[in-house]
């Protein structure tokens, strides 16, 4: 949607420029030539009416050329994104059909008596984890839903970064001592603020931590840092773990860009990284990917602005 604002501004400015050069010759040059020819220095009377409509006539080229281009791009635009949610509700459909196949097959194999009781608890396990999944993944394209549309409004109050991820580092502590990963936190002691949404950022930072533990190896060494340069803070979830293809890397933030291997296994709908961009940008910032970090093969960078103390 901004590409199409931007190149219906673009549009705007070309056509204004254009008209206002056609009329600028008009008045002066092709004006001048008609003087010239007719022997007087004083338009005559029909010329003003005569002038005057030209005028109108290029304008309403102009306007019309105008309207079709615009309608071109808007046209062109829709089409992209009805092709974009299509391509989405495909791959939900795609990743929802494979737990809900497992899930039915299972239950239908209890009801039937076809597994044996000192196996059951483990389907039941299996039946339970592929229905997380399942909501898992519904949550998250519901999410993404609602945060990209320029309708949704943030709820914003005055945050402090730090704290908040301190807290989610604590939420998500277990897991990260479960897959025995080395954990390194850089977080300051004095708060750093900004305005945001709370409930948001909370999700945008989460699913950078969540990714750290869930796509890399047990014993992978991870750092979750927070600092200030000028007027912005920065949110640094980094580690050692599995690099990021170079493939991959220019559509890492595309909706279901995890990998078809991590999509099958449960171990993520792909929307995490489209989920945590997005709600970045809508709070002023960005979010990227850096390979400068010492002793890490990738890191996740959420730039955003800092509150100025008054």
């Amino acid at each position: 949607m901004d590409k199409l604002k931007k190149k219906i501004i673009k549009y705007f400015v070309l056509f204004a420029c254009c008209l206002s050069v056609v009329e600028a010759l008009w008045e002066g040059t092709l004006s001048g030539i008609l003087f010239s020819m007719l022997g007087s220095r004083e338009p005559p009377l029909l010329f003003v009416p005569v002038m005057f409509l030209v005028e109108c006539s290029v304008f309403i080229v102009f306007a019309y050329l105008f309207y079709h281009f615009v309608s071109k791009a808007i046209a062109a635009e829709s089409k992209r994104q009805i092709g974009k949610r299509n391509m989405q509700y495909s791959q939900i459909c795609h990743d929802l059909k494979t737990p809900m196949t497992s899930v039915q097959g299972f239950a239908a194999a209890l009801r039937d008596g076809k597994i044996r009781p000192e196996e059951q608890d483990e389907i039941f396990q299996i039946i339970y984890s592929k229905s997380c999944y399942m909501n898992e993944l519904v949550e998250s394209l519901f999410a993404y839903s609602k945060l990209d549309t320029d309708d949704y409004q943030l709820s914003r109050k005055k945050l402090d970064i730090c704290s908040l991820v301190r807290n989610l580092v604590a939420m998500n502590y277990n897991e990260f001592d479960e897959r025995d990963m080395e954990l390194h936190l850089d977080i300051p002691d004095d708060p750093l603020f900004c305005y945001a949404d709370e409930k948001e950022l909370k999700r945008g930072i989460s699913n950078l931590i969540i990714n750290t533990y869930k796509h890399n190896p047990n014993r992978t060494k991870a750092l979750i840092q927070v600092y200030c340069h000028k007027k912005d803070a920065y949110v640094v979830v980094a580690d050692n773990g599995n690099p990021i293809p170079p493939e991959q890397e220019r559509f890492i933030f595309e909706p279901f860009m995890c990998g078809d291997e991590a999509r099958t296994s449960g171990n993520g709908s792909g929307l995490g990284l489209a989920i945590s961009q997005i709600i970045v940008r809508k709070h002023g910032g960005d979010l990227y990917i850096s390979k400068d970090i010492d002793g890490c093969t990738k890191g996740f960078v959420i730039k955003l602005p800092v509150k100025v103390s008054s």
